[in-house]
């Protein structure tokens, strides 16, 4: 069993796998820990991560980045909006309302879900792992943001099934990066709680959250974020700044030349790193647009000038995981900094200026969110023992069930089955009263007054019948499973009927033989108040006692040879998701996928076999020379050599695009030719042998 963490970075993603020393950083094949999130169409075949990055600067408009961007989210998201401005690639929107990617592959136009990208990445990434393990990789841990929606964490979990992976949890990235930080603690109190906080700035957006610990366990206080502040802001910034500054000495328009775009959006990047280290920092750029070569400065204190709007956001999200978490500044021990973007010096003053105490780094920024679900993952498995330690997870938003009363005349009715910072998992029961067929909507509330903000899904209940003709009691399980997902799980009628049976004077009834049967045991488990319909005259609590008194008692037994029973007759649920793909859909992007991995293969063994032809070349030729000169006469040197150069000329010109079989047909042809002559040259030395004796 593969144990395995995916930190899916906006901009890079870094594989994190459990061994029975530790946690270690798997190599990429260009032995760098990191990998670009970057998918890249070509004429013939895709280029993905490190090939990918390479490529996307020759092809732009062909190259798909900040995939997480796009995750689950509706074309006319603002968010999403002001994110496409900066895509050097074509989005638009889809018959469902979300997002498409354009690009041109195989010679072709097509269209891609950020979902089927997602895979893409995956895919690599799985790659990967499995060629540092030596072993097929499917289990594993994926972190994800705290804010990922419902919609965004089953599209992570559909990504996962067209790559062939089987996530056993997707892991929140500041949870993530809180376990790798605790586990390792050996003086963590056993009474008092540690609090540590946690300020995690990415590439595109920032997280907070602030975790307490005790010995062998740590739990979620409370979490905040802001979408969209991360480190490419910053860069954002830069590039607007220059941008404008070589319009105007340059005169030259980087908007309107996609890969001049690219190449000052990575100048920027680098600038950013410099000025995080130094106080000034220059930029040089050949031959940026039209052969012009750019020059340009910058000190520190003026990218903190233009970065202000920036750098004003950063205070929210550290205010509102304080608020939330009920702490003071003084209450909270330690504050540990993590994230590619948290490397900015103004950054770094904020939060010594917000929690009055200088931010650590005693962790590695970058690999802590790997590291976390690696260990998760080792946590899940059965094939590692690790040290016992308790992760309690705390949901970030407020789920609600919504329905329509019987009575037509009533407005829909609406509760929190699970408030924010609810246990994960968990699942909870509700008892409705209905007489036919109805929905219930499962809605994201964000605010106290349970403002609706989102929809999520829609479960029909039914059909059912009550057996007297009266209205129905159904018990309705709602789930909130590892993953973050809730789903309304079953749905059951309970009908009470006696039942005659012979009973002797002596017997005793079990005080609970009649109660209704309930799932309160399962862990975090409860019946909320106000749960059911309360235009048809009961609570959830009354209908509960109700069913509790008729239990009969010892007297009872002894004078009515009969009692009742609850009779329990499983519901139809029928679930409808909204975005999310459907399972026709799915196998379809799974067998997308395996096709185009399939052309990627085939491609890359025509490139060896291609090189393989080209090194005999120049193998042989120089074995010609030198290591056989002794053995070849001189007319099969010459012919050797004019076949050799004729396959050189042939692989530059005519055979620099030819398919596999080509290339493998040529070079056995070759290898043919050489035994050939090798065979002539020894028959010859044997004849003359003969005569000399």
């Amino acid at each position: 069993m593969s144990v395995v963490g995916f930190d899916l970075g906006n901009e890079s993603c870094i594989v994190g796998v459990a061994r029975q020393r530790g946690i270690d950083v798997v190599l990429n094949e260009e032995s760098k820990r990191e990998t670009p999130a970057i998918v890249c169409f070509g004429d013939k075949q895709r280029f993905i991560g490190t090939a990918g990055a390479a490529n996307s600067t020759m092809n732009p408009k062909n190259s798909i980045s900040q995939i997480k961007r796009l995750l689950g989210r509706k074309f006319a998201d603002p968010e999403l909006q002001r994110d496409l401005q900066s895509f050097p690639f074509r989005v638009s929107e889809g018959p469902d309302g979300f997002p498409l990617v354009h690009a041109r592959y195989l010679g072709e136009e097509h269209a891609f879900t950020p979902t089927q990208l997602l895979a893409m990445v995956l895919s690599n990434l799985k790659a990967i792992a499995e060629d540092n393990l030596k072993s097929a990789v499917v289990d594993c841990c994926i972190g994800i943001p705290v804010y990922f929606t419902d919609l965004q964490r089953r599209s992570v979990l559909d990504a996962a099934t067209i790559a062939g992976l089987r996530p056993l949890r997707l892991f929140h990235e500041t949870t993530a990066t809180a376990l790798a930080y605790g586990i390792y603690k050996t003086d963590l109190p056993e009474n008092d709680q540690l609090n540590v906080a946690f300020v995690d700035v990415g590439h595109a957006s920032m997280q907070v959250s602030i975790v307490g610990y005790k010995k062998g366990q740590l739990k979620m206080l409370s979490h905040a974020y802001d979408r969209s502040l991360g480190g490419r802001d910053f860069d954002e910034a830069l590039f607007k700044h220059f941008a404008a500054k070589f319009k105007e000495e340059y005169k030259i328009d980087v908007y309107q030349n996609a890969r001049a775009c690219i190449r000052l959006r990575v100048a920027c990047e680098k600038l950013k790193k410099m000025l995080s280290a130094n106080p000034e920092a220059p930029m040089n750029i050949e031959c940026l647009m039209d052969e012009k070569d750019v020059r340009g400065f910058i000190k520190r204190d003026e990218f903190e000038q233009i970065s202000a709007p920036v750098l004003e956001r950063v205070k929210g999200p550290l205010e509102k995981a304080l608020a939330e978490a009920g702490l003071t500044n003084e209450s909270v021990h330690f504050v540990e900094v993590v994230g590619s973007g948290s490397r900015v010096p103004a950054i770094i003053r904020i939060i010594t200026e917000f929690f009055g105490k200088e931010p650590r780094r005693t962790m590695n920024a970058s690999e802590c969110v790997a590291r976390g679900c690696a260990l998760q993952c080792a946590i899940l498995s059965p094939t590692f023992k690790v040290r016992e330690f308790q992760v309690n997870e705390g949901f970030p938003f407020s789920i609600a069930l919504s329905w329509k009363p019987d009575s037509q005349n009533n407005e829909p009715q609406q509760t929190v089955v699970f408030p924010k910072g609810n246990p994960i998992p968990s699942v909870k029961a509700l008892t409705f009263y209905r007489s036919n067929t109805f929905a219930v909507d499962v809605l994201n509330v964000e605010t106290e007054d349970s403002q609706v903000t989102q929809k999520i899904s829609t479960y029909t209940i039914g059909p059912f019948q009550s057996s007297k003709g009266e209205k129905a009691k159904l018990k309705v399980k709602v789930r909130l499973n590892i993953h973050g997902i809730v789903s309304l799980e079953s749905a059951t009628m309970l009908e009470e009927e006696e039942v005659e049976v012979p009973v002797s004077a002596t017997s005793e009834v079990p005080k609970d033989a009649n109660k209704m049967e309930t799932d309160a045991t399962d862990v975090n488990m409860q019946e909320p108040k106000g749960t059911t319909d309360t235009a048809e005259g009961a609570t959830g609590d009354g209908a509960q006692d109700s069913e509790e008194k008729s239990a009969p008692t010892d007297t009872d037994a002894k004078t009515e040879p009969s009692k009742k029973e609850v009779k329990k007759t499983n519901v139809p649920v029928a679930e409808l998701v909204y975005g999310a793909m459907g399972s026709a859909e799915l196998e379809k992007a799974v067998e997308k996928e395996y096709e185009m991995a399939l052309q990627d293969r085939v491609m890359e063994e025509t490139k060896e076999k291609k090189n393989s032809v080209e090194a005999y070349v120049y193998d042989m030729r120089n074995k010609l020379y030198e290591k056989y000169s002794d053995y070849v006469t001189w007319e099969d040197k010459e012919t050797l050599t004019a076949k050799l150069q004729e396959v050189e000329d042939w692989l530059y010109e005519d055979g620099e695009d030819e398919t596999k079989g080509v290339y493998v047909a040529k070079l056995e042809e070759l290898k043919r030719l050489v035994a050939l002559s090798r065979r002539a040259t020894e028959s010859g030395k044997k004849e003359v042998l003969l005569l000399s004796n």
